[in-house]
């Protein structure tokens, strides 16, 4: 296994290199894993670890696990419905990058709290990113994440992963599911600023809402997009063609 920050919950770490071997064409679909027991020797880690691990790839459809049987590389589901958010016109995902704004300290505001099923005033990490696309603002994301005193936190981690994905790393808890919600507003004063544009027009307010195994929320994305620079795409694709 590569070697990774030990900050990085190690069912996590299996789950990406197994997830590496299947779409790079190593794990063919059909292609039977090691058993559990041949996994935690091979990682060095436990058979719980390793169930926690393939429970990952089994929600990501990457693979599909058979009581007595074990577990295999999945054959690509053709039917799956991706939401894709991209610049207008974008061709090349090169062209895109994130200015990372701050990481703060803050009292959870009310709505904030009540999505998170948290009391007010509750202390949260905000971490703020500016996306550029061709380095022009185009979105401006605010991630809560639960606030532990003395707990290790890498900015690059959560500047660059997918929120989720941030989220498992920062709690180190399995994510069961993440519930998205698309609205259409206008620009606050200060977002249009930040978005270089004109207060008051159209934008997109793309919310995630991140749950854990026993359906309590672990972490809120709120990302407005600039209404004229981003569009929302719907497509069916293989999970790993």
């Amino acid at each position: 296994m590569k070697t990774r920050e030990s900050f990085i919950p190690a069912y996590f770490q299996l789950d990406e290199d197994l997830k590496e071997k299947i779409l790079s064409g190593e794990l063919k679909p059909g292609d039977p894993l090691p058993s559990e027991t041949q996994l935690g020797e091979q990682y060095g880690i436990s058979k719980m670890t390793v169930r926690n691990g393939l429970r990952l790839l089994v929600q990501e459809g990457l693979i599909e696990s058979f009581r007595g049987k074990g577990s295999f590389v999945a054959h690509p589901k053709l039917n799956e419905l991706i939401l894709r958010l991209s610049a207008q016109d974008s061709i090349n995902s090169r062209a895109y990058d994130s200015k990372f704004l701050g990481i703060n300290v803050i009292s959870a505001e009310e709505e904030v709290a009540k999505k998170l099923q948290l009391k007010p005033k509750t202390k949260l990490l905000q971490f703020r990113r500016l996306l550029l696309f061709n380095q022009e603002p185009v979105a401006i994301e605010n991630r809560y994440l639960t606030y532990q005193r003395g707990q290790p936190l890498v900015e690059q981690e959560i500047k660059y992963a997918d929120f989720p994905e941030a989220v498992a790393k920062h709690t180190g808890i399995i994510i069961e599911r993440n519930h998205v919600t698309i609205s259409a507003v206008l620009l606050s004063p200060h977002d249009a600023e930040i978005l270089e544009t004109s207060e008051g027009g159209a934008a997109l307010k793309i919310e995630q809402l991140v749950y854990g195994a026993e359906n309590n929320p672990l972490g809120l994305s709120i990302m407005v997009c600039h209404g004229e620079k981003y569009h929302l795409v719907a497509s069916t694709k293989s999970f790993f063609s």
